[in-house]
């Protein structure tokens, strides 16, 4: 019975939950390619953090749940606020692949890799 327990304690901990730290990404918008680059902070599953891109800079707000992340960040867009919307899967420990929806207005696909 006492193996069994760390066993337990650890199939109840989720995979690659922790995105704490610095990801350069490769986006791909209705045929534009841009390498933002994102610092998040976990706090259990809140997510913060900063953007760095084509759009400037910004904050980010988000949600992690298991494997799956999201986040959101409002830029400017040529004199227009945007709001883009990043949604994906931890692939591995430095992985994220996932879709963007940039204002409702285009949509596409992304690759985060942690530094």
């Amino acid at each position: 019975m006492k193996l069994m327990l760390p066993l337990l304690v650890l199939l109840a901990a989720p995979l690659f939950a922790d995105v704490t730290g610095k990801w350069n990404g490769e986006v791909d918008v209705a045929g534009n390619h841009a390498t933002p680059a994102f610092t998040f902070k976990q706090d259990g599953d809140k997510l913060t953090g900063t953007y760095k891109g084509m759009l400037g800079e910004a904050p980010v707000t988000g949600t992690v749940e298991g494997k799956k992340v999201t986040w959101t960040l409002k830029a400017n867009f040529d004199g227009n606020a945007v709001t883009v919307i990043y949604t994906g899967t931890m692939e591995s420990e430095k992985v994220i692949k996932g879709t963007v929806d940039f204002a409702g207005q285009a949509d596409g696909t992304f690759t985060l890799k942690k530094e």
